[in-house]
């Protein structure tokens, strides 16, 4: 390894955010050389010969600056790329992934494989897929700007990483597209999206105001004066997916100016992503994103009405956070550095409930996400959100749902799941 790489402690960074975050990490040299590679085992890619070739194959578009880049492939593997930069010299690049944020459905991987024409590769792709970790878009940008800052000292913001990220749509073979190309295609395609009207569409998911978006949506989707541009030259749906896919990144770009959670956005917009991914006619995809649309107008909304101090924020911010962990009135104090008595009342006066209520609501509420969306036992569910035992999560539960655990999942969530403490 070059002395370079020694100096700046690349090995022992790299091996501690993939023993902590279980994230494949690999590093290629300014020659595409692999120098260092923690997969936990994982197989490379069946589509190229070698993970070697697999990173190799990525494009790079910025070489100058230890900036966190997110890409995806065609078969929705996600990458995080750093450059390594020293003395403004590029002399490698270091690879977070591949991961993917959900499981790949069938539907989906069907749709990738009849597309992609992979013949006798195809089981050993979707095996290969199956194999990768799940990470979520927030924990593998996060973990990217630790290892930046463990490497190179570099402080990078959270939100706006995640908002340059926004437009990261780098995939795995890019070519260039000459002016030529460009204008043939503005000769000979349909029209795209008027910027005038799609800013004014995405201000209404910043302002919260679902009733004015639900009309403009639906008026700006039925004009006759253009049709909307092809981002795909295999099917029609296919390109409609692509437009609506890039509408709900502007559209949880929009919700976040408007002030609600990113890590919230992030993960519904990520999801809407992969429901478009699984439907199969145009207009299911448009009942969906306006759905999408409306989801994050309406949390929008409801955001700023309760908003609060930022003392309080921060509170309920820290929280959110670590709702799987053992959070009290006096470690909240501690952390806004206040007096617990004065934040207790400050807390119940703009809340409306005490800091322990509000706590309490947090985790029955994450706990109930779990009961659906898990296969977690309900004892395992209590001690995950750090309940002290089955006794007190089933008053709490009781407490704010009028109903104990088993009762709730027989009545509310309507399938058949493990009730076994």
């Amino acid at each position: 390894m070059d002395q370079t790489f020694r100096e700046i402690g690349l090995e022992f960074g790299c091996t501690l955010i993939n023993e902590t975050t279980n994230i494949p990490i690999s590093v290629l040299d300014k020659q595409g050389k692999l120098i260092l590679h923690y997969s936990s085992n994982l197989p490379h890619n069946p589509t190229f010969s070698s993970y070697e070739e697999h990173l190799k194959s990525i494009n790079l578009s910025e070489k100058e600056k230890t900036l966190p880049i997110m890409c995806s492939t065609i078969f929705q593997e996600q990458f995080v790329l750093i450059p390594i930069v020293q003395n403004h010299t590029y002399i490698g690049t270091i690879f977070l992934g591949p991961t993917v944020f959900a499981n790949p459905s069938e539907v989906m991987l069907n749709n990738r494989f009849k597309a992609n024409d992979l013949g006798e590769l195809t089981p050993k792709v979707k095996d290969y897929l199956y194999t990768l970790p799940v990470i979520s878009k927030w924990k593998l940008i996060k973990s990217s700007i630790l290892l930046s800052y463990v490497l190179f000292k570099e402080k990078f913001d959270i939100s706006e990483i995640m908002e340059i990220n926004l437009y990261s749509i780098d995939s795995f073979h890019q070519h260039h597209v000459s002016d030529k190309s460009i204008s043939d295609l503005r000769q000979n395609s349909s029209f795209h999206h008027d910027p005038a009207a799609e800013k004014k569409l995405y201000q209404y998911i910043t302002d919260g105001n679902k009733e004015d978006l639900i009309i403009y949506y639906k008026a700006f989707h039925r004009r006759s004066d253009f049709e909307f541009g092809v981002l795909s030259k295999q099917c029609e749906i296919r390109s409609h997916k692509n437009l609506k896919i890039a509408g709900i990144t502007l559209a949880t770009r929009a919700a976040i100016a408007g002030g609600l959670n990113p890590e919230i956005a992030y993960t519904l917009g990520d999801k809407y992503i992969q429901d478009i991914e699984e439907l199969h006619s145009i207009n299911e995809v448009e009942t969906l994103t306006e759905s999408a649309y409306l989801d994050f107008a309406e949390r929008v909304y409801k955001g700023k009405r309760q908003q609060s101090s930022k003392t309080i924020s921060d509170c309920k911010h820290y929280i959110f956070k670590y709702i799987y962990e053992n959070i009290s009135l006096a470690v909240l104090a501690d952390y806004v550095s206040m007096n617990p008595k004065y934040l207790s009342n400050l807390f119940k006066k703009e809340v409306g409930i005490s800091v322990t209520e509000y706590i309490q609501q947090s985790k029955i509420d994450e706990a109930i996400k779990l009961m659906i969306f898990s296969n977690y036992s309900l004892s395992e569910i209590y001690t995950l959100l750090n309940f002290t035992d089955q006794s007190y999560f089933t008053k709490v539960f009781k407490k704010f749902t009028g109903f104990t655990p088993k009762q709730y999942i027989k009545n509310n969530i309507g399938k058949e799941k493990n009730l076994n403490f």
